[in-house]
């Protein structure tokens, strides 16, 4: 063998390796890609003619009065429910949530709660043994609430002495 087929030689098994490596690059791409995990979904659920949805004004109707399409949706929503008592108290919940968030959104004219920084922002808890509430502080960690924060705890014991009673009522 002279030094041209050695050349040779040795390019083609460049050529092979080159070859080699792509496919086992493309089937560890493949393979990681069917190992990530999917993001959770809800399961809808076969028969939904017998749940209940409040509409936007509203009145309670069957879901099994709209298509099919239109019952997934409702149902990945969180608005089919199986008795019209739920249906009528997430109404409630919703009614009630956006009145709070008004009501705190005119109070607060215009400030809106600054993570970044290190100033307190105020909010109401409440305390299902005594129950009573009270206010709140935070600085950084946002305690995941559906309740508006307030710029100050004198904002945030007005909304309490508003709202505390109707609060109890419809979420506790």
């Amino acid at each position: 063998m002279n030094n041209e087929q050695l050349n040779q030689e040795v390019k083609k098994l460049q050529n092979e390796i080159y070859g080699l490596k792509r496919k086992l690059i493309n089937l560890k791409l493949k393979q990681g890609l069917a190992s990530k995990k999917k993001p959770y979904e809800v399961e809808v659920l076969d028969d939904l003619e017998d749940y209940y949805y409040v509409d936007e004004a509203g009145a309670v109707d069957l879901v099994g009065i709209y298509r099919k399409y239109e019952q997934k949706e409702i149902y990945i929503r969180g608005l089919a429910f199986e008795t019209v008592e739920e249906a009528e108290q997430n109404d409630k919940e919703r009614i009630l949530l956006f009145k709070l968030h008004k009501w705190a959104e005119e109070c607060n004219e215009g400030w809106i709660p600054d993570w970044q920084k290190g100033i307190p922002k105020y909010f109401a808890m409440f305390n299902r043994v005594t129950g009573e509430f009270s206010v709140g502080a935070d600085c950084y960690c946002r305690v995941f609430t559906k309740l508006p924060y307030f710029k100050s705890d004198d904002l945030a014991e007005q909304f309490i002495e508003e709202f505390g009673d109707e609060i109890k009522e419809v979420f506790c």
